[in-house]
């Protein structure tokens, strides 16, 4: 801290004051490791040395292009009621300061006529001195204490006293504000690392419950690939046997993206596990997964999910759509049926029924599942690459084993971005020949 400036005709009551001021400032800010605790003390310390009502220390924001407010703290006496000044105060003071660069020593702020617009209005502030805070020629604030009564007399001395106390208070400040921003800064950098971090382990977690190869039933394999649009995301797959006989797959997507929707969907594929691997119709599974999914869900937050059940002795795909996109089956003749029947979203309502689709699956036929991120992907221009696209892809590529079906159609749809960041988490199931 610089040496103090203190004038040789100030009494030496007021100096001895000034003195003692300034030696506790400097324990103060090396006490402290926040910047509200010193503003309290400056304004505290001012006011009893002033012997005023109230004291108030008013900081500007350095970046805006008018003044505003960044930080005002009052403290009061016994018996005076303290609060923020009234607006049209602060903005004709801080103004008169901020253009004048000189104090305002008034009995009486409402008939001073350098305040004209101050005139008749009801404030408790009555009696003021101001003073500018500054760092060379820049005012980064006011310090003030101020009377609840007209008619008190600011000396030169108490003038003099005020601009010591601000003309080193407004260097001390802004140095314990800029420390402050640097610890701030390091805080927030080690909140971003270890949510990075979390994040990551999340991911590895959500990546460990979707399946890793592909699964085979006969002459039929499954196999599926998410990419989360951020660490974590709210897509999901999964395929496992069912009875030793079927082939249960599903893909679903939460409302949301990030770890809030990440943990409901990981919620959720438990339970889909637990309700599916049962012989139990598919519509009370649906019911049972919905009914959970209700009960664990914030207000707002759905799933859309797609499962279907494999019977290869039998021929037949049985399945139930609650509000996922349709799924393509591709018949060996490039023929497409989207596959629509089931119900609402699951989390919508916990009491609601769903239907059973059935449709034929003979060899040769394939299945595509996908969630809105493949479809909606965009290019660089904000066009989405759109469900013709994809139902075209589908037809050219639906032939090859699923593996490489996946490969190419991710492929297709990165073209597609040529880049452009990737809006949504990208799913893709395929069901077809080994």
């Amino acid at each position: 801290m610089n040496p103090p400036r203190l004038p040789e005709e100030l009494d030496t009551t007021r100096l001895r004051k000034a003195l003692h001021f300034l030696a506790e400032l400097g324990e103060v800010v090396a006490s402290h490791t926040q910047l509200q605790p010193i503003l309290d003390w400056v304004v505290l310390r001012t006011t009893q040395l002033l012997e005023a009502d109230e004291g108030c220390l008013r900081l500007l924001d350095a970046d805006a292009e008018t003044p505003t407010s960044h930080t005002i703290i009052k403290k009061q006496s016994q018996g005076v009621v303290s609060g923020s000044w009234p607006p049209i105060v602060a903005i004709s003071v801080t103004g008169y300061l901020l253009h004048r660069g000189d104090h305002v020593a008034s009995p009486d702020i409402l008939t001073d006529s350098r305040f004209q617009g101050l005139k008749g209005i009801d404030t408790r502030i009555r009696g003021m001195l101001a003073v500018p805070l500054k760092l060379g020629n820049r005012v980064t604030g006011l310090l003030a204490v101020t009377e609840a009564q007209p008619g008190r007399q600011w000396t030169q001395d108490d003038v003099e006293l005020l601009s010591i106390v601000a003309g080193n208070s407004a260097g001390v400040i802004e140095q314990a504000r800029l420390r402050v921003a640097e610890e701030e800064k390091k805080r927030l950098e080690e909140e971003a690392r270890r949510f990075e971090s979390e994040l990551e382990q999340a991911r590895a977690t959500q990546m460990r419950l979707v399946p890793g190869q592909p699964l085979c039933l006969g002459s039929w394999q499954v196999a599926g690939r998410v990419i989360p649009a951020r660490q974590v995301g709210g897509d999901s797959f999964d395929y496992f046997l069912v009875g030793g006989r079927r082939l249960g797959i599903s893909i679903g997507d939460v409302s949301g993206k990030g770890m809030p929707a990440a943990l409901l969907m990981m919620t959720a594929q438990g339970y889909l596990r637990v309700y599916c691997s049962s012989d139990r119709p598919l519509p009370e599974k649906i019911g049972l997964l919905n009914r959970s999914v209700t009960r664990s869900a914030e207000p707002g937050k759905f799933i859309t999910l797609f499962y279907g059940e494999l019977d290869p002795d039998a021929g037949v795909l049985r399945y139930v759509n609650a509000g996922h996109n349709y799924p393509y089956l591709r018949r060996a003749s490039g023929e497409l049926e989207p596959l629509s029947t089931g119900g609402l979203v699951l989390g919508f309502a916990e009491g609601f029924e769903f239907q059973e689709g059935e449709t034929p699956m003979a060899p040769g036929d394939s299945l595509l599942l996908y969630s809105d991120g493949v479809s909606e992907a965009m290019d660089p221009r904000r066009q989405v690459y759109g469900e013709e696209r994809l139902e075209n892809a589908w037809r050219h590529w639906g032939t090859i084993p699923p593996t490489d079906a996946i490969t190419r159609l991710l492929e297709d749809v990165e073209a597609w971005r040529a880049g452009a960041p990737q809006s949504d988490d990208i799913t893709l199931v395929v069901l077809g020949p080994a």
